[in-house]
């Protein structure tokens, strides 16, 4: 198997041994299919083992671990806007609260976002939380070996879209909503307001002006 060029970064909950095991089996289906990975649990800094060495060599306690813990988000943050792709794990009755920070930290630099989720507990009224799935353009996959596949069409699909990038989903987001910002202090009605949302978001603009009237055209959402 080839090496891909293309780092990924795993974030998810690895607090107990079910899920350092569940992180383990996704960084082992992106390693199978060639991807170098950044798993945490595995590859960063141990703070139950490095602990007993600053203790002995007379760093208080307290200081010890506010050491550690400014060398763990180091760490993490250089790995997530050195990789290119970053997989979040949304299992959980809630989603680990530091994946959520490195999810928003990769998707602010632009990463390619894939998350995983097959548990149920997370739903918000049947739906994921819009605010996190939004962060992989509503899409999440639900097997192990779905993953590799995942980032191998989203990379696929930035690389034909580069010679018209334009403005990274970080601004496009701020700017829409921008937008309804604007449409909401102009106290719009309810018609008004889906009409903009339609023409954000919407994958069909359905026309209404007598020469066209019941007829759609498509519309692209942002990725």
């Amino acid at each position: 198997m080839s090496k891909c060029p293309y780092k990924i970064y795993c974030a998810g909950p690895l607090f107990n041994p079910k899920e350092r095991e569940e992180m383990e089996h996704i960084a082992v289906s992106l390693e199978r299919a060639g991807y170098p990975v950044f798993l945490p649990q595995r590859d960063g800094l141990e703070f139950s083992r490095l602990l007993p060495v600053l203790l002995q060599r007379n760093v208080p306690t307290e200081d010890a671990a506010k050491i550690l813990n400014n060398a763990i988000f180091c760490l993490d943050v250089f790995h997530i806007t050195d990789s290119q792709g970053l997989v979040l794990n949304m299992n959980g009755r809630v989603p680990d609260e530091g994946a959520m920070v490195e999810a928003g930290i990769a998707w602010a630099h632009d990463k390619t976002l894939v998350i995983f989720k097959n548990d149920d507990r997370s739903l918000l009224e049947g739906n994921c939380n819009p605010m996190v799935l939004g962060l992989s353009n509503f899409e999440f996959v639900s097997e192990y070996e779905e993953i590799p596949s995942a980032f191998s069409a989203k990379f696929s699909k930035r690389a034909d879209e580069f010679p018209n990038f334009q403005t990274s989903r970080f601004e496009a987001a701020t700017q829409n909503g921008k937008e309804i910002s604007s449409c909401l202090a102009s106290e719009k009605d309810a018609r008004d307001i889906t009409d903009l949302l339609i023409d954000l978001f919407g994958e069909r603009k359905c026309q209404t002006s007598s020469e066209t009237k019941g007829s759609c055209s498509q519309v692209n959402p942002p990725q």
